[in-house]
C-alpha cells in the first residue's frame, strides 16, 4: 500500500518548559555581601576604591582593596548597581550589575586597563543625571512589593512543578499586572506555557506574542531600562523569542491550522536561524501540507544546525522522494543509521524500496 503524508505520524519537537520562574525573580535579600578582587592588567591592585551606586535609590556602598586587591562590602541591598573603581579619585572602571541573585554572597571580579578608563560622569559614584533618592516610605513600599512578587513567583514555580497550570497562570498574571513594563520575557514564556498546558490555546498564543515582543526588544538592545532586570542577556532573549514562536506553531498544529503553524515556525527561524528545532518543525509541517520542496529545504537547515536529529533526515528523505528529487535514499539511510528503531522506520524502509 502506498503511503501518503497524512497517514504518517507528524512528530514535532516540543520546546521544554523552563524552570526559570524563581531563578529570575524579584527576591530581595537584605544584607547581601559583595566581594571580589580588582586587578590592573592582570595584577592585583591595592588601595583603590570600589563604589556601588544603587540605580534606584542612589545609595552608595564603598570599600578599599587590600594588598591583594580584594574587597568586601556587607549589607548591600538587592538591586541594580553601577560599579566603579576609583584610583586617586579618577574612575578607572565602570559597569552595570545587580546584586542579591545568589544566597548571601555576590562576587564581582574586575580586571581593568588604565588606557581604557571610562569618560567622567561628573561626581564620583554618581551619574550625570542624578536619580532622585527614595524616601524611607518609598523604600519600604518597594521592599514590600518585591517581597510580594517573590511570594507569587514561588507559588508559580511550585504550581508548574506540580502541573497545576491554572494556579501557575493566576500567580504569573498577578506578577505581570504589577509590573506591566517588565523586560523579563521569561514571565510571558512561563505564563504561555501554563496556559498551553491548561488547554487555553488562544490565551497562550496572545501571551507568547507579547513575550516575543519583549524578548526581541531585549535581544536588539531596544528594551527600556528595567531596575529589576539591569543586565538582560540578549542571546538568551533571542533564543527565548524563537522558543515562544515555536510553541505558537505547536499550538496551531494541535488546532489543525497548518498555514498559521508554518507562519509561526518561519518566524522562529527568522528570529533564531540557528534553531534546529524551529527548522525541523517547519519542515515537518510543510511536508504534512504537501509542500515537499520547502520541507526538504527546511530540513536541510535543521540538519545543518543539528546533524544528529534523526527525524529531520527522515522528513528530508521523504520530501525528496515525494518530489521525485535525488538524494532521498541517502537521507533515508541516514535516518535508519541514526534511529534504526524509530517512529518512521517502516515508512523509511518502504520509501527506500520504492527508490529501487
Amino acid at each position: 500500500m502506498k503511503l501518503t503524508p497524512t497517514r504518517w505520524k507528524l512528530t514535532l519537537a516540543a520546546v521544554a518548559v523552563l524552570g526559570l520562574v524563581c531563578a529570575m525573580g524579584w527576591a530581595q535579600q537584605v544584607g547581601v555581601i559583595v566581594e571580589g578582587q580588582v586587578k590592573e592588567e592582570g595584577k592585583p591592585k591595592a588601595k583603590v576604591q570600589v563604589v556601588l551606586t544603587n540605580s534606584n535609590t542612589g545609595h552608595t556602598y564603598k570599600a578599599k582593596t587590600d594588598k591583594d586587591g580584594k574587597f568586601q562590602i556587607a549589607g548591600v541591598d538587592f538591586g541594580a548597581y553601577k560599579v566603579e573603581v576609583l584610583d586617586d579619585g579618577k574612575v578607572m572602571f565602570r559597569q552595570q550589575t545587580d546584586t542579591g541573585q545568589t544566597a548571601g554572597t555576590d562576587t564581582i571580579n574586575i580586571d581593568y586597563n588604565p588606557s581604557n578608563a571610562p569618560e567622567p560622569e561628573g561626581k564620583q559614584g554618581s551619574s550625570d543625571k542624578k536619580q532622585p533618592k527614595m524616601t524611607k516610605e518609598q523604600v519600604k513600599a518597594e521592599q514590600e512589593k518585591v517581597g510580594q512578587m517573590n511570594i507569587l513567583l514561588s507559588q508559580a514555580q511550585a504550581a508548574m512543578q506540580a502541573q497545576k497550570w491554572p494556579e501557575a497562570e493566576t500567580a504569573l498574571k498577578q506578577v505581570i499586572a504589577a509590573n506591566p513594563d517588565t523586560t523579563k520575557w521569561e514571565l510571558y514564556k512561563a505564563l504561555g506555557d501554563s496556559q498551553k498546558n491548561a488547554d487555553k490555546e488562544q490565551d497562550a498564543v496572545q501571551t507568547y506574542e507579547k513575550g516575543i515582543q519583549v524578548a526581541e526588544s531585549v535581544a536588539t538592545g531596544k528594551a527600556p531600562q528595567d531596575p529589576h532586570n539591569p543586565n538582560p542577556d540578549p542571546t538568551r532573549a533571542k533564543a527565548g523569542a524563537a522558543q515562544m514562536a515555536t510553541s505558537e506553531g505547536n499550538i496551531y498544529v494541535k488546532m489543525n491550522k497548518n498555514d498559521e503553524a508554518i507562519a509561526a515556525y518561519k518566524k522562529a527561524t527568522e528570529i533564531d536561524p540557528s534553531s534546529a528545532t524551529a527548522f525541523y518543525n517547519l519542515c515537518a509541517v510543510q511536508f504534512n501540507g504537501g509542500k515537499f520542496d520547502d520541507a526538504a529545504a527546511a530540513c536541510d537547515k535543521s540538519i545543518a544546525a543539528d546533524p544528529a536529529k534523526a527525524d529531520a533526515w527522515f522528513f528530508k528523505g521523504a520530501a525528496l522522494a515525494k518530489a521525485g528529487k535525488p538524494g532521498a535514499s541517502d537521507a533515508l539511510n541516514k535516518y535508519l543509521q541514526l534511529d534504526p528503531s524509530g517512529t518512521h522506520t517502516v515508512e523509511a524502509k518502504t520509501l527506500l524500496a520504492q527508490q529501487k
